[in-house]
């Protein structure tokens, strides 16, 4: 008998992020404790001058839609906000609101690509990238990276997998799992590359208020020649702690402003408009929460790096998000195997490397989504956990 469904869905395959959470999930309700490195998303609450925000909006009748871009409010505080940080001038009228960065990306790959086309990704890339770009009728490219490059894309790497199909490129800087942050000179040789051949960069923002070490960071829409090829995605889940009040920020070039509308209408009518209003109060209010919630991060981090070297693992120091990728290779098992022997010997949870493609495997992604006395205990049963397996 048919089942019916249609077969795009065979073209995409669930996240082994999820995956894992499952598995912690049913472990938890057996009443076994898991310090949980698996999760993308700060463990930290939403601060309160947001939430007050949003639920004043609820008070006060804001429960209808909004034009489908979002309201004017959000629209210019999302620019505001971008130049305050990066002074990155862009217009109000390019400015989407989304559900999450996750729309925004399926709404930035429905809009470029056709059947077809391609989109160069470095890899270890995020879950979700190749079958977005599926469902778009395109095709997601990988190009690898390794340690031996620190995991940075560069421009004559990118260069060596442009095809006529070529379409597009996507940086994700600071990278999830990597934690690499491509460095502003580097950026200026791949926007070079981009507008050489006269391909669009979508620029996957969303990890760009944790940043450390005094990183030489810069948005590719900085560059030049690049704001009219650039789109840029950001969301409010790891800035602010709102991963599931679902709300994301997409600005295209002008030029594309027009398609991407009537596929926002087609896919979302328009956003939630309480939550744009609390979004607006993230943007333009006080930033200490974001830098306070940085400060933590990098404090993780270091105790991550600390216990990994004490270890003698290797792992490229990361200098943006809240992931450590740390090689296991030298245990002589899969990523998906020894994610699978720390959640059963340490009680900890990460996310196998090559859930993020081939590049990523032998490593596990950490995620400092956990208090600091939590992180230090779950690192001392990776240590003994180890410890018992030969090398």
């Amino acid at each position: 008998m048919s089942t019916n469904v249609a077969e795009r869905t065979n073209g995409i395959h669930p996240s082994k992020i999820r995956e894992v959470l499952g598995k912690v999930e049913e472990l938890k309700k057996q009443g076994v404790h898991i310090t949980d490195f698996s999760i993308g998303r700060p463990d930290f609450d939403t601060p309160e001058h947001i939430k007050k925000a949003a639920k004043d909006a609820l008070d006060k009748g804001h429960i209808h839609y909004t034009a489908s871009q979002g309201t004017r409010a959000f629209q210019e505080a999302v620019c505001y906000r971008l130049k305050e940080d990066f002074a990155l001038e862009l217009e109000p009228e390019n400015v989407f609101a989304t559900i999450g960065a996750s729309q925004a990306i399926y709404l930035a790959f429905q809009g470029i690509l056709d059947p077809g086309d391609e989109i160069l990704v470095p890899e270890p890339m995020y879950v979700y990238y190749g079958g977005l770009a599926f469902l778009a009728g395109g095709k997601a490219v990988a190009v690898p990276t390794t340690m031996a490059d620190k995991f940075i894309p560069t421009a004559e790497k990118i260069a060596k997998y442009i095809t006529p199909k070529s379409k597009a490129i996507l940086l994700t800087s600071p990278n999830n799992p990597t934690g690499q942050v491509i460095d502003k000179s580097e950026i200026l040789k791949i926007a070079e590359l981009a507008v050489k051949h006269d391909l669009i960069v979508v620029s996957d923002d969303i990890y760009n208020a944790v940043l450390y070490d005094d990183v030489d960071y810069m948005p590719i829409a900085k560059a030049p020649g690049m704001k009219e090829r650039t789109i840029i995605i950001n969301s409010f889940s790891k800035s602010y702690a709102m991963d599931g009040w679902r709300i994301g920020s997409l600005i295209v070039p002008r030029a594309m402003f027009p398609a991407m509308l009537k596929l926002q209408q087609h896919m979302i009518s328009c956003p939630n408009t309480f939550v744009q209003i609390g979004a607006v109060t993230a943007l333009t209010g006080p930033q200490d929460s974001v830098k306070d919630m940085a400060k933590e991060f990098d404090r993780r981090r270091k105790l991550v790096m600390s216990c990994l070297d004490e270890m003698k693992i290797p792992y490229v120091r990361p200098r943006g998000a809240f992931y450590v990728f740390p090689d296991m290779n030298r245990y002589g098992m899969s990523s998906k195997d020894m994610a699978l022997y720390l959640l059963d010997k340490a009680r900890i949870a990460t996310v196998p490397g090559d859930a993020f493609g081939p590049a990523g495997d032998g490593h596990i992604r950490i995620s400092l989504s956990a208090t600091y006395d939590e992180v230090q205990n779950g690192m001392q049963r990776m240590k003994e956990a180890l410890s018992a397996l030969k090398v």
